[in-house]
């Protein structure tokens, strides 16, 4: 070629050398960076992945340190619990050694002492096994996993005194509200039940003048009613009703719109009835019925009271009501209310309390009356009782089901509280048992997230980072390229020196 103003040869070189050298930026700064993927240019679908992949990473990591945080937190919670271990076997110890029929009242009180201090000091631990302020054993811990690795809810239930042993048990008598309303069995004619209850829809005779009634109640011929002639007890007058000692024969019977004698109130509670009756021309007469009786018994001690809610409600003529605790055992009474109404009306609801007198196992006994307070010949009214309570100074032995209950005062309680004691042993080590295996949980975890992590950041480094080796020949390959782009450049130039000879 004798063409000199356009050089081909020159601008092939140049364009390759370009090139060369642009392609030389890139293995340059994945050298420099560490990374294969720089920008998204350099690998769109790997970045998209990679960010994917980082973020993984990220949530094993922070498993990681989650897990261990919630591992020191569960040892904290265990090592409280171990020293309640502690401290009830030693309670344990209190109550074998009081069983003990060697020791005096004053020995026993002393161990009561130390009982004290010993129930208290585990409630003082439950309630201040904090870890990072976190309250531990108050039952307020339950812990779930937010991020995708926290796989394992932890929840710590309340470990007081008042939470262990046998929680189960029961005080105070089935349904003494009344709230569960059924199912109803009809026993008799007379008798139907409910939960906890019996109503009997019969004539009830009272005893009087220090002898008990004929009818009998639980066993038990019913007790004296102290107040048996509300006409001559309210006016002194000689006026002679039919009261209870008198035979059943000569008495109204319960009404026929009385067929089941109670029926359960829509505001609370439960209603005795004795219907609309007929004194078969005896005025100023007494009835009482039905009755009602609770089918458990409870032990009650003395020095406890008792309460319920209740009202009067003369439906024709004036109330007269009847209540007693009595022992299922001895047909011990006490008499918890002796109420008769002046003329009829009804009363507001009103609490009664009584104090218990003797220790023994009462049945609760509610019985329904009317009294002809007008002596019109007829007489009718309704008893509303409510929310019976029994109200402790301490429980008796055999409800002495937490550790806040238990005593050692006696041989009795001392027995007790030695079972219950040998229970809630067995809830703290259930408790401590389950909080080793879900730290063995944690740990297995945190290998299991460690190597996850450690095999994502592996593919992640195959994305993501530069494989020195590759680039760096690369690297040599462009450089090389780059030089020899020169050097051709240099001797494409130099080619068109030989066309000044045909000029010279």
């Amino acid at each position: 070629m004798t063409k000199i103003n356009t050089n081909s040869a020159a601008l092939l070189a140049r364009a390759y050398g370009k090139k060369a050298t642009q392609n030389l930026l890139k293995p340059m700064e994945r050298l420099s960076s560490g990374l294969r993927i720089n920008s998204a240019s350099d690998d769109a679908a790997g970045l998209a992945v990679s960010n994917k992949m980082a973020a993984s990473i990220k949530d094993y990591d922070l498993s990681v340190r989650n897990s261990l945080d919630m591992i020191g937190l569960l040892a904290t919670a265990e090592s409280a619990l171990s020293s309640i271990n502690n401290i009830q076997t030693r309670l344990r110890e209190l109550a074998v050694q009081s069983a003990n029929g060697v020791y005096t009242q004053l020995d026993r009180d002393q161990m009561e002492l130390e009982l004290f201090g010993l129930v208290a000091e585990i409630d003082r631990i439950a309630g201040n096994t904090k870890f990072s302020d976190v309250s531990l054993l108050d039952g307020s811990f339950n812990a779930k996993g937010r991020g995708s690795r926290d796989i394992i809810p932890v929840s710590l239930g309340e470990f007081g005194t008042t939470t262990v042993g046998r929680y189960w048990a029961t005080d105070g008598f089935e349904n003494s509200n009344f709230s569960v309303t059924g199912p109803i069995t009809n026993i008799s004619a007379t008798e139907n039940r409910f939960p906890g209850w019996a109503v009997h829809n019969v004539r009830v005779d009272l005893g009087e003048d220090g002898s008990l009634g004929n009818t009998v109640i639980a066993g038990f011929n019913t007790p004296e009613d102290p107040t048996p002639r509300p006409h001559d007890n309210a006016s002194g007058a000689g006026a002679t009703g039919l009261n209870d000692e008198a035979p059943l024969s000569n008495t109204p019977t319960l009404g026929t719109n009385a067929t089941l004698g109670f029926a359960f109130d829509p505001g609370g509670g439960l209603k005795l009835s004795t219907g609309s009756l007929v004194t078969n021309g005896h005025a100023f007469s007494v009835v009482h019925g039905p009755y009602l009786v609770s089918q458990e018994s409870k032990e009650i001690m003395a020095g406890d009271t008792v309460q319920f809610d209740w009202k009067s409600d003369g439906a024709v003529d004036a109330g007269d009501i009847f209540a007693y605790l009595l022992d299922e055992d001895t047909g011990h009474t006490i008499i918890l209310q002796d109420f008769t109404q002046t003329a009829p009306g009804s009363t507001s609801y009103a609490t009664k309390l009584t104090n218990v007198t003797r220790t023994g196992n009462y049945k609760f006994v509610f019985i329904n009356g009317s009294y002809d307070a007008t002596g019109g010949f007829a007489l009718g009214a309704d008893f509303y009782v409510n929310n019976i309570i029994i109200n402790r100074r301490q429980l008796p032995a055999s409800m002495q089901h937490l550790l806040s209950q238990i005593s050692v005062k006696s041989v009795l309680e001392a027995e007790n509280a030695a079972n219950v004691l040998e229970y809630s042993i067995e809830q703290t080590s259930f408790t401590r048992a389950t909080i080793g295996a879900t730290i063995n949980r944690y740990s297995s975890s945190v290998q299991g997230a460690a190597m996850r992590g450690m095999d994502l950041r592996e593919a992640h480094s195959r994305i993501r980072d530069a494989d020195y080796a590759i680039e760096s020949s690369r690297l040599a390959k462009l450089q090389i390229l780059s030089q020899a782009s020169t050097a051709m450049l240099a001797q494409a130039n130099n080619s068109k020196k030989a066309i000044l000879e045909l000029i010279a």
